[in-house]
């Protein structure tokens, strides 16, 4: 009998492939009376919810007394009770305690690939995904984004393509994790609300590339690069340049010298101002995915015209680097850009930096929320060196405010908002006073903090500013002024 803990997403997709399974097994959720527990029952039947409490004690209940495996939700913290009681009395009595994404490894029936990483872990998934398709895969695309892993082992076609989160490889042991090629993106500090320090944040993603077949390994990430030492896998690089040989690579996917074009050792792959997808980092996410999916589909499928039209006609997903609208001022325009999923500071400053790579002559940065234990001070380099102004929204605006201010000195426009709304309406305001004919600037949600202290969740905040934005960038609907505090 198996316990799942967790009656989310997660949760479900376990009950939904035990039953399929002929397993026997009950849940129990946190949440108590709060849990879904009719809709559970609907699902799955009499006897498959725990009737007690959650803690070390429940496991001597009789309902669970042939149980020999847990299934850990990755949105609950072990290391808060009762769930922590409850699990250290599990493994000292031998019990395995695994997440779903360690359960659908051990049981997928064909190659997986898995990505990780602090930001652009969701695009690569997505990209990789429309490249093996256009060359002809069947793909099942899920994992931390979209369908749970445990739902795609029903129909997992010819091979998988999973997003990996730090939550899910908590309790993933690296000995099960065999994936025919992996990569962690990039490393930057997130989650250590959760996992302390940004050593142990490194160390649980670095567990999906110690028995990979391939790892893909981004040369100009320190920590990453550190990495491939410690794997005997066959390892490809990528890189913002042309970087040295000496992780011992057999391929190096780079930029060129004017960052454009996409490299594969001495050939040129791709012209990068065919691309769709806006930004200098997404470039790098390109490189990415195409290592990945030379792993799977050899050297000549990234010559196919379908692979090649996939990646040129890609243009991002919803709520990342998001061209919302354009609203034509002064002969020129402002560009409203939705990245709400920018939800740490290092896909902030990825994105900021990546603009002004780009060649965009000026952004006015939408920033704030719940700040999850990071510190600003490389978001606030980053705004005092690109920003035409920055306006702050959610929680933890105070802490922002402080850091930003001294990095600045008070050259750099600060407004203190209430809502995203008026966050918008400041910025749209502080970007059309320096449009000028043929320049293009840029109002820029890119948060660098999690939203869940004004919204449902990156999302919900991503479609408040698209609302925001397109009432703006059409003349018929032009919003009422929206006052501000601006910071001094």
């Amino acid at each position: 009998m198996k316990l799942i803990v967790g009656m989310g997403q997660t949760g479900f997709s376990a009950g939904r492939f035990f039953a399929r399974r002929g397993e026997s097994f009950v849940a129990a959720d946190t949440r108590g009376a709060n849990a879904p527990r009719v809709a559970w029952l609907d699902a799955f039947g009499a006897d498959t919810v725990f009737d007690g409490e959650i803690g070390a004690a429940m496991l001597d209940s009789v309902q669970l007394r042939a149980l020999d495996g847990i299934v850990l939700s990755p949105g609950l913290d072990s290391a808060v009770e009762p769930l922590a009681g409850l699990l250290d009395e599990a493994r000292h009595r031998g019990i395995p305690v695994e997440s779903d994404i360690a359960v659908a490894l051990r049981h997928a029936p064909v190659p997986y690939v898995l990505i990780t990483g602090s930001n652009g872990k969701s695009t690569v998934t997505a990209l990789t995904a429309e490249l093996l398709t256009a060359a002809g895969y069947r793909v099942a695309i899920g994992g931390n984004y979209g369908t749970p892993a445990l739902d795609l082992l029903a129909e997992p076609g010819d091979v998988l393509v999973l997003e990996v989160s730090s939550f899910q490889l908590e309790a993933c042991d690296p000995e099960a994790i065999r994936a025919r090629a992996a990569t962690v993106l990039n490393i930057s500090a997130d989650h250590l609300d959760r996992h302390g320090s940004i050593d142990a944040y490194a160390a649980l993603k670095q567990k999906i590339l110690v028995h990979a077949e391939t790892v893909v390994i981004n040369a100009d990430d320190a920590r990453v690069a550190a990495m491939a030492t410690d794997s005997g896998a066959r390892v490809v690089t990528f890189s913002a340049g042309a970087s040295d040989d000496s992780l011992g690579a057999e391929h190096r996917y780079y930029l060129d010298a004017d960052g454009e074009s996409l490299c594969r050792d001495d050939q040129v792959l791709f012209a990068g101002e065919d691309l769709s997808l806006p930004g200098a980092h997404n470039r790098m996410n390109a490189l990415a995915a195409l290592g990945l999916v030379e792993a799977v589909a050899g050297r000549a499928a990234l010559d196919g015209a379908a692979l090649r039209a996939a990646l040129v006609a890609f243009t991002g997903l919803p709520h990342r680097m998001q061209v919302v609208c354009r609203w034509p001022v002064n002969g020129g325009e402002v560009r409203f850009i939705n990245d709400s999923k920018a939800t740490n500071v290092g896909a902030a400053v990825a994105a900021i930096d990546g603009l002004a790579a780009g060649g965009v002559a000026g952004q006015v940065v939408i920033v704030g929320g719940q700040a999850k234990g990071q510190s600003f001070e490389e978001l606030a380099a980053a705004l005092k060196t690109h920003a035409l102004g920055v306006a702050l929204i959610g929680v933890d605006a105070d802490r922002i405010e402080s850091v930003l201010a001294s990095a600045a000195g008070g050259t750099l426009p600060i407004a203190r908002c209430e809502s995203l709304e008026a966050a918008v309406t400041w910025a749209a305001e502080k970007a059309s006073a320096r449009v000028s004919p043929g320049r293009q600037v840029v109002v820029l949600l890119s948060p660098a903090c999690a939203s869940f202290d004004q919204f449902r969740g990156y999302a919900d905040r991503g479609e408040h500013f698209a609302r925001a934005a397109e009432s703006i960038c059409d003349p018929r609907d032009v919003p009422a002024q929206v006052s501000v505090e601006v910071a001094s």
